[in-house]
């Protein structure tokens, strides 16, 4: 029996009418949408699958399912469950009418209307007695400690369990946010981990969705996330503009420090995240996930950089030439250009390719000087040239475990300063990854 089969047999079940419907939906994880006929009316389903890999802190999806009654309940405008599928794992929901692309909007009018509705339904979740969330099993956080660290907290077992290697660059950032909580914040609210995830229809808010990382913590974690999620998904309206609406509605004042902070935090934990999909071989990897790891490490240092009240410098720029591997490089960029891609998924694959390519043409032509100053820049803080690139990733990270707060602004920049050479490399990004140079708040 396929995997579509059963799936029709258990929304069939739970929904009670025929499904005339199902196609897969052409992302990187397993959805469906999906229309079922019942006593002579067509309902539009949504069937949300798992991510296929360990990437998560709180897996399966029938915590979510929890969550997603719980807010309905409390009035939060979310998409209504039907059922979770245990074969394929699925959350069976409503299908809410929308778009999340603001741009689809037809006025800028509608576009901050939507980004203000978003905001006060962000707002009324931070309200919600946390009570029936504690409930499904989710912790309240008792310390600032825990408030402020809740969702790191929450993915260092799935790091520590696909970590392959060492992480410097992490054990860095982990160490630096576990000395640096911010000690006065108290509240604690259900918030949803990874804001700016939203639905509107004729310029209106329809829903709020995806909230496999929602927890207990501070409600300064929202807000911190929209910041990262401007850049590939803007709001709407002018970010510093909905956070000084926040404050107003709630009376709630936003910390300019401590928002940095928790960029930081809500940066390092989608890096926790992707160690073992980008170091285990057997993955299903794909160039989204080296997107992600790149805007996420660049964003993660600047928030840690706006906290130290230090600048992160582009990387200068090299007098290279086109290596040796150039000609191989063409050929294989003009051979993916020719090859047949008649489906999204396949589409999406070779443009993923490509980009692939372009990065290695950089690298072609930069990557030895880059690697200069790097070796050059280590060499410096450890004290000698390691004897290769694997060596000096786990002198560094034996460094950093050991280092104090004093060296937190050296380390700081030599992370930027690699980061940056590999911003330069990936250019071909463009706008996309400028954005992950954070823009300051004004509030």
């Amino acid at each position: 029996m396929t995997e579509e089969s059963r799936l029709t047999d258990f929304i069939e079940r739970c929904v009670g009418g025929r499904v005339v419907a199902l196609a897969r939906q052409p992302r990187w994880r397993k959805a469906w949408y999906c229309t079922v006929s019942r006593h002579g009316e067509e309902i539009p389903l949504y069937v949300r699958g798992d991510k296929q890999l360990d990437a998560e802190p709180y897996p399966g999806l029938a915590r979510e399912a929890g969550i997603l009654r719980a807010l309905a309940a409390g009035g939060i405008p979310v998409p209504h469950v039907h059922g979770v599928c245990d074969d394929p794992e699925a959350i069976v929901m409503d299908r809410v009418p929308g778009e999340r692309d603001v741009s689809l909007a037809a006025s800028d009018g509608e576009r901050r209307r939507v980004a203000f509705q978003y905001i006060e339904a962000m707002a009324a979740m931070h309200g919600l007695d946390t009570a029936p969330f504690e409930a499904l099993g989710i912790a309240r956080p008792a310390t600032p400690e825990d408030l402020a660290l809740a969702y790191v907290n929450a993915n260092q077992p799935l790091y520590g369990r696909t970590k392959a290697g060492p992480e410097p660059l992490l054990e860095f950032a982990l160490g630096w946010l576990r000395r640096n909580v911010p000690r006065d914040r108290r509240e604690a609210c259900f918030i949803h981990g990874d804001g700016g995830q939203f639905l509107f229809a004729d310029g209106n808010l329809t829903a709020l969705h995806d909230f496999e990382a929602s927890h207990i913590g501070d409600p300064l974690a929202d807000l911190a996330s929209l910041r990262v999620r401007q850049p590939t998904e803007p709001l709407g309206a002018d970010l510093d503009e909905l956070l000084r609406h926040y404050q107003a509605i709630t009376g709630r004042e936003i910390d300019p420090w401590a928002l940095s902070y928790h960029t930081a935090a809500f940066m390092v934990t989608a890096v926790m995240a992707l160690v073992g999909p980008l170091k285990t071989p057997g993955t299903s990897l794909h160039g989204e996930y080296l997107v992600w790891d790149l805007t996420c490490r660049r964003a993660l240092l600047w928030a840690m950089a706006e906290c130290m009240g230090v600048a992160i410098e582009p990387c200068p720029p090299t007098a290279g030439e086109p290596g040796r591997q150039g000609l191989w490089l063409a050929v294989l960029e003009q051979t993916l250009e020719r090859l047949d891609a008649d489906s999204a998924g396949d589409r999406l694959g070779r443009q993923s390719a490509l980009m692939v390519v372009d990065w290695l043409k950089q690298w072609d032509r930069h990557g030895a000087e880059l690697a200069r100053r790097d070796s050059e820049r280590l060499a410096a803080l450890l004290g000698s040239a390691p004897a290769n690139w694997r060596q000096g990733e786990a002198d560094l990270e034996a460094l950093v475990r050991r280092a104090g707060p004093d060296q937190d602004l050296a380390l700081l920049h030599y992370f930027a300063a690699q980061v940056e050479a590999d911003v330069m490399v990936a250019r071909s990004l463009g706008a996309r990854l400028e954005g992950y140079a954070l823009a300051p708040v004004r509030l």
